[in-house]
């Protein structure tokens, strides 16, 4: 036995291989199949099998006699997903969305009063609107920003930005709590943002949320790029918003 093999439970892998065993073409398995497939005798395959069928991974097919996969093993997938940083399970979509758009792609979260730059899939166009992650930006002047801050209650808005001061960044910057408070209900209202820049001359976002499985937004996904090129239209934000949707069903 190898060094790396010293510790190894052989009974734990095969019962993950049977697990495995399971896939396209072959949704059901009987037990003499299973015993084949991880190379043991019918009996110790029937304690494996067991044993996963008690702890709710497998279920039996009484009239076939077969086994598959319960909805259980599923969890496992979830509590996955759950564990990686929102920017890692963002990041496939969003390469996906700067490829298909032809625009930088950023995510953020939102901390307080700031959104938080977690991700970035960059354009190649010469015009490119580059934000390193780990910036950290004011969020009502940010098109991520904004939409995060839309879905804060009035009560957390109040605590967020008591004595907050509104720097003014461009000549549409919003200046006041109360000139904020409007904007967001907007935003929400419409479900996205699509804007100039407030916080940089010459530049246009496009931002929607991301939601948990409980519907609480804990991030948002924009497209960005030079005014010169990027004119929100309904295809730009439906693709944005669509991202920001297969994000949300990942978590």
């Amino acid at each position: 036995m190898t060094k790396g093999n010293k510790y190894q439970s052989n009974s734990l892998l095969r019962g993950l291989k049977i697990l495995e065993a399971f896939g396209a073409g072959r949704a059901g398995m009987t037990l003499s199949q299973i015993a084949e497939e991880i190379s043991v005798t019918s009996s110790a395959a029937f304690r494996f099998v067991h044993t996963l069928e008690q702890e709710g991974f497998l279920v039996k097919d009484e009239k076939s006699r077969s086994f598959r996969l319960a909805p259980r093993v599923m969890e496992l997938g979830y509590s996955y997903i759950k564990s990686l940083d929102l920017g890692d399970v963002a990041a496939l979509h969003a390469r996906s969305l700067r490829d298909v758009s032809g625009f930088s792609v950023h995510v953020a979260v939102l901390e307080n009063t700031e959104a938080v730059y977690i991700y970035r899939a960059m354009s190649a166009s010469p015009m490119v609107s580059n934000i390193p992650v780990g910036s950290r930006l004011p969020a009502f002047a940010t098109s991520m920003g904004r939409i995060m801050l839309a879905h804060l209650s009035t009560a957390e808005l109040d605590r967020r930005f008591e004595g907050y001061a509104f720097e003014k960044f461009t000549d549409g910057t919003i200046e006041t709590l109360t000139e904020l408070k409007a904007a967001l209900t907007a935003d929400r209202k419409r479900g996205y943002v699509a804007q100039a820049s407030q916080l940089a001359e010459g530049t246009v976002a496009i931002a929607a949320p991301i939601f948990d499985r409980s519907k609480h937004v804990i991030g948002a996904i924009n497209i960005s790029g030079h005014r010169n090129q990027l004119r929100p239209t309904e295809a730009q934000i439906e693709q944005v918003r669509n991202c920001a949707l297969r994000i949300s069903e990942m978590q």
